[in-house]
């Protein structure tokens, strides 16, 4: 329970918040504007309860 409360969290607020302001900062940085803007999504490609088994 506590798990999927904290992974929605960090996928639907943490990673497109943080990669917003980083994408800002590197701007900054860099002085330029990059080629690509990024796509602030996820794959869900992980599978964690296999992840979690002892063999």
């Amino acid at each position: 329970m506590i798990f999927n409360i904290l992974n929605r969290s960090y996928k639907r607020i943490w990673v497109p918040i943080f990669g917003r302001v980083l994408f800002q900062f590197v701007n900054f940085i860099e002085r330029q504007a990059p080629d690509q803007k990024p796509t602030y999504q996820i794959k869900d490609s992980v599978d964690v309860d296999s992840q979690s088994k002892i063999e």
